[in-house]
């Protein structure tokens, strides 16, 4: 079918669909079809297929993948850290870029900004073979607010009310050759929206506050006008504006921005439903700005994470599943791991020959507009002032507030820190690591691991922010193919055919994933197969996640118990009219001595599996890219990963049957938020970080959230496709 009439029937039939009071299930495509319609790949012909679910086993497996590489190494990442087990898989890396290996590794903006001058360093070890670049760069919008937000009058030479014309005439034709040819991003540094985005980006409030200062005409010296400023001398730099700084602190009132850019931070760790650093930053706009519908929006997706987990070698071995780059993922319970050791899952495929489909995936990603170079990134938001910006705090506080001058210029020359010694510090950090690794980690033996079923049909799929109309964003209710969604796509025609399976024998749905806070469409489709409205028999459905205890998101769980409140209210309610699929929820329980934690993202449907790193949450459909392989007819390792879980749930204390605690009573619930919420404070918002009256107000936001989840949950399952569109628009970014 042409793919505008098949557009033009998607829309009738959502149309139709809308006009419907109770939910209706996905549409009539199998799931066949919509495989070979949206897969990035597939099916793939592999030689070899396995499963590893053990730490130590999944990054061994990466190691020698890499060390075997002939021609080239492809890596994307939400996460790839700076610790223990990373090192030895950096390390290799670099081994490979160094014997003439292409190594490119592809990481989150957000995520690995912080450590700009550690990605630096790598890619200079891989002398001219290995690359790194980061994925949702600021986009063409946010540079020119981060331009608005820092341009003074002093800068454009203007006073009065023809300062902000000339400002707008300034900034437009600054971007105007990027914005002439189409792109969506930017190089060029505008007054300090370098500063800004390095402040922005690197999550620090003084920085960011600093930035916004100088634009209200705190100071009278530019700084960082060009990339060729910002490449100049960088202690002389650094010098100025610590002058500039203690008149922005101490007299411009720097002090209570940063306090309002804090909150704001706090509140993006609690994903909040707006943006809350344009909320905070958007009264310094000129109006037109703050009412932006481009922009606006391009701030509300400013967190939407590279979340691939991807390995390919050679083009024709390929490793993908939950795990990030890092010791959670990598070890088991040891003195070198300092965080949560994380049980989650892998899938490697030896194809057996090069697959340009698969390689020609990675380019896509690689290519993105999207995507920014180092190169890059230090132009349009380089990083000196941000790692040294404590040396501002020391200089001011050791030469009485900035006031000695000659005192401020001798305690900054003494405290900064060039690139070139922050690179050599990077290598033997990573030197000492490295070795402490070998020295005193001992990973466990390798497990029997799960093997494919050599007829099993595999394909890969993607959810990527572009579509055939361009960049996207989210995704419309019920439209997620179309939105460039393929893996819930996948999941939604494959929980319809399992209600749409003939025979009497007994079909398992199993969603083994560690952040389970269902998207409007998957809370629908659930509720279907739950209260009898699709037929839908005999279905077990087996929801097994992390508990409170377990979680390293505990926001999740938090707004998750309300929607399972409103489902288990649902049932309860609803008359059954068909034969309906049985429901068993299950949390994983702390154990004694050591902080595990389920980062799975698994479903079984019956004799076929999807293993990746997309979560069953709002934010894995509305957000993020994430990747995957749906593996189809594959009985024995279906099987033999349900044997597997069976023996994790069997085992005394591991997994709580919660199925008949869903329908708690609101108050005891409640009761058990509040308390909760103060944990949360305290953990993402300590006490000398936020004010009471700060604290008060995320306390009343979060509580007033939870409220806005059940009711909206329980008209999602009766079907309001406007309520199921608010929904996902409010938590996309939980």
């Amino acid at each position: 079918m042409p793919f505008a009439l098949r557009s033009l029937v998607l829309a009738a039939t959502a149309a139709t669909l809308a006009a419907c009071v109770t939910p209706t299930g996905h549409g009539p495509t199998p799931l066949a079809t919509g495989l070979a319609a949206e897969a990035s790949a597939g099916p793939l012909a592999y030689a070899e297929g396995q499963l590893y679910l053990e730490n130590d086993d999944a990054l061994g497996a990466k190691v020698a993948m890499v060390e075997a590489a002939r021609g080239s190494v492809d890596l994307a990442y939400y996460i790839f850290s700076d610790d223990y087990s990373s090192a030895r898989l950096a390390q290799a890396l670099i081994d490979a870029a160094r014997r003439g290996v292409r190594v490119r590794l592809l990481v989150d903006y957000f995520s690995a900004y912080k450590d700009l001058d550690r990605f630096t360093w790598l890619e200079q070890a891989g002398n001219g073979h290995l690359s790194v670049r980061l994925y949702n760069r600021p986009t063409l919008e946010i540079m020119r607010d981060a331009a608005y937000l820092t341009t003074s009058c002093t800068d454009v030479g203007a006073t009065g009310s023809a300062c902000d014309d000339a400002k707008r005439a300034s900034i437009e034709a600054r971007f105007s050759a990027d914005a002439a040819a189409g792109r969506n991003r930017s190089n060029a540094q505008v007054a300090g929206s370098g500063l800004f985005l390095s402040g922005l980006y690197g999550k620090n409030a003084k920085l960011l506050a600093y930035a916004i200062t100088r634009g209200q005409a705190i100071d009278t010296e530019a700084i960082g006008h060009s990339a060729e400023a910002a490449s100049g001398d960088q202690t002389e730099q650094l010098k100025r504006l610590g002058k500039i700084y203690f008149r922005a602190r101490y007299l411009g009132g720097i002090d209570g921005l940063e306090a309002r850019l804090k909150l704001a931070f706090a509140r993006l760790a609690f994903a909040d439903q707006v943006n809350p650093v344009f909320e905070t930053v958007a009264n310094y706009l000129p109006l037109e700005r703050q009412n932006d519908a481009r922009a606006r929006e391009d701030w509300d997706y400013l967190t939407e994470f590279l979340h691939h987990k991807f390995l390919l070698v050679d083009g024709e071995h390929l490793m993908l599943g939950g795990r990030n780059v890092e010791d959670s993922y990598h070890m088991q319970p040891n003195p070198l791991a300092h965080k949560y050791i994380f049980m989650d899952s892998d899938v490697r495929l030896d194809l057996g020959a090069p697959a340009p489909v698969l390689a020609a995936s990675f380019d896509r990603l690689w290519q993105l507009d999207m995507v920014a170079g180092l190169d890059e990134v230090r132009r349009h938001a380089p990083n000196d002032l941000l790692v040294n910006f404590d040396a501002l705090d020391g200089a001011q506080a050791a030469c009485d507030k900035g006031r000695d001058v000659a005192c401020v210029d001798r305690e900054l020359a003494a405290r900064f820190v060039p690139l070139e010694r922050r690179l050599a510090t990077a290598a033997a950090e990573h030197a000492e690591r490295l070795a402490r690794y070998r020295k005193e980690y001992r990973p466990h033996p390798a497990p029997a691991r799960i093997a494919m079923d050599p007829a099993a049909s595999v394909h890969y799929l993607e959810n990527l922010p572009v579509t055939r109309r361009g960049r996207s964003h989210g995704a419309p209710h019920d439209g997620e193919a179309e939105a460039g969604k393929h893996i819930q796509s996948a999941w939604r025609q494959a929980l319809a055919g399992l209600c749409n399976a003939d025979g009497e024998r007994r079909r398992p749905l199993v969603i083994h994933n560690a952040y389970f806070f269902l998207p409007a469409n998957l809370l629908q489709d659930l509720a279907g197969m739950l209260d009898g409205s699709r037929p839908c028999a005999p279905v077990d459905i087996t929801l097994l996640t992390n508990s409170l205890e377990t979680t390293d998101l505990n926001i999740v769980n938090l707004l998750a118990v309300w929607q399972l409140k409103a489902l288990a209210d649902h049932l309860r309610e609803t008359p059954k009219k068909h034969p309906a699929a049985t429901l068993r929820y299950l949390e994983y329980r702390p154990q004694e001595g050591v902080q595990l934690s389920l980062h799975s993202k698994v479903m079984v449907f019956d004799q076929d599996i999807f293993i990746g790193s997309a979560n069953a949450d709002v934010r894995s459909l509305m957000m993020d890219s994430n990747n995957g392989l749906f593996i189809r007819r594959a009985p024995s390792f279906v099987q033999g990963y349900q044997r597997w879980l069976d023996g994790v749930i069997s085992r005394p204390g591991r997994v709580t049957d919660l199925t008949a605690d869903l329908g708690r009573d609101a108050n005891d619930l409640a009761i058990d938020r509040d308390r909760l919420v103060d944990r949360l404070l305290d953990r993402y918002a300590g006490q000398d970080r936020l004010s009471a009256e700060q604290r008060s107000d995320l306390k009343a936001r979060l509580q007033a959230t939870t409220g806005e989840v059940y009711v909206l949950s329980r008209k999602i399952m009766r079907g309001d496709r406007d309520a199921a569109n608010t929904f996902n628009a409010l938590f996309k970014a939980i």
